[in-house]
């Protein structure tokens, strides 16, 4: 979170290994904070910066969009049917949604 400039405290779920029974990549860990949060995953968007471990969010339903200017691609992974871009492409994202 705090690449991102997001401050922890401001959250009122954080996940750990304490509270989730999956981790990413795996697509149960979004439907489950989907579920433990009472929200549909088409009501979600998930805003990361990896390709590998938050496109998998896209399985589980959720929208997805990556944060280009510190996108973690390790496996050259095409994205480019998936909304991405800088900070303020995400803010006009945001706003057409």
């Amino acid at each position: 979170m705090r690449w991102a400039g997001l401050d922890p405290a401001d959250f009122e779920y954080l996940t750990s290994y304490e509270n989730s029974r999956y981790c990413k990549p795996n697509p149960a860990y979004y439907t489950e904070i989907c579920e433990k949060l009472r929200l549909s995953p088409s009501d979600c968007i998930m805003v990361g910066n990896d390709a590998r471990e938050d496109l998998a969010a896209r399985k589980a339903g959720l929208d997805v969009f990556l944060l280009t200017p510190c996108l973690i691609n390790r496996e050259n992974a095409d994205i480019s049917l998936v909304p991405h871009g800088d900070f303020n492409a995400l803010s006009a994202y945001l706003e057409n949604i």
